[in-house]
């Protein structure tokens, strides 16, 4: 059956309704979907990486079986963001054997992202201080992006001190502790923005649990470590992955959105959306660099709680049924080397205009 097409009354628009008209099948989760992505992603990780262990070092052999595994851990990591917008009663026990699976291992429990990702889509907080989230690459010199891909390799070391050392730490003074929770336990890329606190309930009951077992899974890696349980390339091999995801995932980042906004006040709802992007691309390239639904950020942002696994649907009937002119194509790339030229173009351009500034020949 044939979608119909929007009016043209809306062009010029995001037609909201008439969108949600055409998607409307697209908005239930399908556990069975959830549990055997993530638990087969789980083990082609945990497979690649013991395969890893195996394998000759610095050989082909261990060079494909390390990158299978970055590939995958990165995979199931970024389940944590479906975590946040699927209620629970919809995928009973998935937040316990994914922060099991995946959160505790890499320390990045799933507190770290709920409480903190939902600002970022809410209108009155999008691209604002206090969206932690979000920082003006698009309107910034090159290499404030190149800087964020750089930290990468200091990642490792932040959340092995954040829970081996802060979290004990944290607890000899209230005043301390406070700091701890609300500066030093959000996954987001300002350092600046202090996170919300759950008060109470089950989301603190469950933050003091996950905590608990990031301290004991940084203490036992330090025991079986320094008493030669497990070699140092073992530990070369963690450490590597972690770096090559936090790689990965910062390039998926940096074009996720235009990030153009750097005036810090509220945005449009189209605005928001125009500034958010959909790659469409190599199908088997994007669900490598992008999983989970992520290359479709922009329909992301219209639609925040559509499972992950119907997006690419819910695309390209939207891309089928709105008219040619419609805004929604503007946040299209047809390729990830292309949003890539686009990101660098804008940040290029903005170098330029603050070079301008700087030497007093800009006019407005």
């Amino acid at each position: 059956m044939e979608n119909k097409q929007v009016p043209q009354s809306h062009l010029g628009t995001l037609p909201l309704a008439e969108m949600k008209k055409i998607v409307a099948d697209c908005f239930t989760a399908n556990p069975w979907i959830y549990w055997a992505d993530m638990l087969g992603t789980a083990a082609v990780a945990y497979g690649a990486f013991f395969a890893t262990e195996l394998s000759p070092a610095v050989s082909l052999q261990e060079l494909f079986f390390f990158t299978v595994s970055v590939f995958a851990f990165y995979r199931g990591i970024l389940f944590i963001h479906e975590l946040t917008h699927q209620e629970r009663r919809d995928l009973p026990g998935f937040s316990i054997a994914w922060n099991l699976l995946f959160g505790i291992a890499v320390l990045l429990p799933s507190f770290m992202y709920r409480g903190v990702h939902l600002d970022h889509h809410r209108k009155a907080t999008y691209a604002t201080d206090e969206d932690g989230e979000y920082l003006p690459f698009g309107a910034s010199p090159i290499w404030r992006s190149f800087l964020y891909l750089g930290q990468s390799i200091l990642l490792p070391f932040l959340v092995v001190f954040r829970f081996g050392v802060l979290t004990p730490l944290s607890f000899l003074h209230p005043r301390f502790r406070h700091f701890v929770m609300a500066n030093t336990s959000a996954l987001a890329i300002r350092m600046d923005t202090a996170r919300k606190l759950p008060q109470g309930g089950q989301d603190l009951r469950n933050w003091y649990i996950l905590e608990a077992l990031a301290f004991i899974y940084v203490l036992v890696g330090f025991l079986c470590f320094s008493t030669g349980v497990l070699s140092l390339g073992t530990l070369r091999h963690m450490y590597l992955l972690f770096v090559a995801m936090a790689v990965v995932n910062s390039l998926r980042t940096l074009v996720a959105h235009r990030y153009k906004n750097r005036s810090e006040k509220e945005v449009s709802f189209t605005e928001q959306f125009l500034d958010s992007v959909n790659i469409e691309g190599n199908p088997v390239l994007m669900e490598l660099m992008a999983p989970v639904g992520l290359r479709y950020h922009a329909l992301h942002h219209v639609f925040a709680n559509m499972p992950y696994h119907n997006l690419g649907i819910a695309h390209r009937k939207l891309k089928a049924a709105l008219p040619k002119d419609s805004i929604y194509h503007q946040a299209t790339e047809p390729t990830l080397l292309s949003a890539l030229a686009t990101h660098w173009k804008n940040a290029k351009e903005a170098q330029l205009e603050d070079e301008k500034i700087a030497s007093g020949s800009y006019r407005a």
